[in-house]
C-alpha cells in the first residue's frame, strides 16, 4: 500500500514537472514564430553581447562549449550506462542512455520543424549553417547531465553532497547554455528553449520508468524513497 502511494506520488510529480517544461517550451516557441518584438529583442541581445564580451571569456567558453557537443555527451553517457548496468542497476543506465540519444533526435526534429536561423554577426566567432532552435548543446547537457545528476543524487544520502551535485551539474548547464550565446552560435531564446526541452524529455523518461515499475531513482524527486524494483533494478 505504502508503495503504492509512493508510486502515485512521484508520478504526479514528474507529470507536473513535464506539464510545467512543456508548457515553458511551447511558450518559448510562440515567441519565435509570432512575437516580432521577442524576435527583435533576442537579436538585440546577441548583438550586444558579441560586441561588449571580453576576449577572454570569448576564448574561454569556445572551449567550455564543446562540453555540451554530442563528441563529449554521447561518450560520457555511454560510459556511464555501462557502469551503472556493471553495478546492478541496468535501468539507471538506459535512463542516462536514453536521456543524451533523446536529446540528440528530438532536438534535430525540432531544428527541422522550426528553421530558426543563426544570428547574423559582424566577424563572428563561429559560423553555422544549421538550423538554430532549439539549442543542441544546451537540450543535450540539460538532458545528460541532468540525468547523470539525478541518478547520483539519489545514490547519496548525504544532503549536504546531493546539493553539490545539483548545483554543479546546474551551474554546468547553464554554463553550456551561455556559452552558444557567447560565441554567437545561438539566440536567447534557443538556449532557453533548448533547457526547458531537456527538462521536459528527463520527465518524460522517469515518468516512463516509473509507470514501467523500474524507478530509475533510489529517492525520487520529491525526497522519498523509492520502493524495491522487481524489474530490472535491484
Amino acid at each position: 500500500m505504502v508503495a503504492g502511494v509512493t508510486n502515485r506520488g512521484q508520478s504526479r510529480l514528474y507529470a507536473a514537472v513535464l506539464a510545467f517544461a512543456t508548457a515553458a517550451f511551447a511558450a518559448l516557441a510562440g515567441a519565435v514564430l509570432f512575437l516580432e518584438t521577442a524576435d527583435r529583442m533576442d537579436v538585440r541581445f546577441v548583438t550586444w553581447v558579441h560586441a561588449t564580451a571580453p576576449s577572454g571569456l570569448v576564448d574561454t567558453m569556445r572551449v567550455l562549449t564543446y562540453l555540451g557537443s554530442a563528441v563529449v555527451l554521447g561518450p560520457l553517457a555511454i560510459v556511464v550506462g555501462l557502469l551503472l548496468a556493471r553495478r546492478g542497476r541496468p535501468a539507471a543506465g538506459l535512463f542516462v542512455v536514453l536521456a543524451f540519444a533523446g536529446s540528440q533526435a528530438v532536438d534535430q526534429l525540432l531544428k527541422a520543424l522550426f528553421r530558426r536561423g543563426r544570428p547574423e554577426l559582424e566577424d563572428p566567432v563561429v559560423q553555422l549553417t544549421t538550423y538554430a532552435f532549439p539549442s543542441g548543446h544546451a537540450f543535450g547537457a540539460t538532458a545528460t547531465v541532468g540525468a547523470l545528476a539525478l541518478v547520483l543524487i539519489s545514490s547519496n544520502a548525504d544532503r549536504n553532497r546531493r546539493v553539490a551535485l545539483l548545483g554543479g551539474a546546474a551551474g554546468l548547464i547553464l554554463v553550456v547554455a551561455a556559452s552558444r550565446v557567447i560565441v554567437g552560435a545561438h539566440f536567447l531564446l534557443d538556449v532557453s528553449a533548448g533547457i526547458a526541452g531537456g527538462v521536459a524529455l528527463l520527465t518524460a523518461l522517469l515518468l516512463f520508468f516509473e509507470r514501467t515499475r523500474r524507478p530509475v531513482l533510489r529517492v525520487g524527486l520529491s525526497g522519498q524513497e523509492q520502493p524495491q524494483s522487481t524489474g530490472l533494478d535491484a
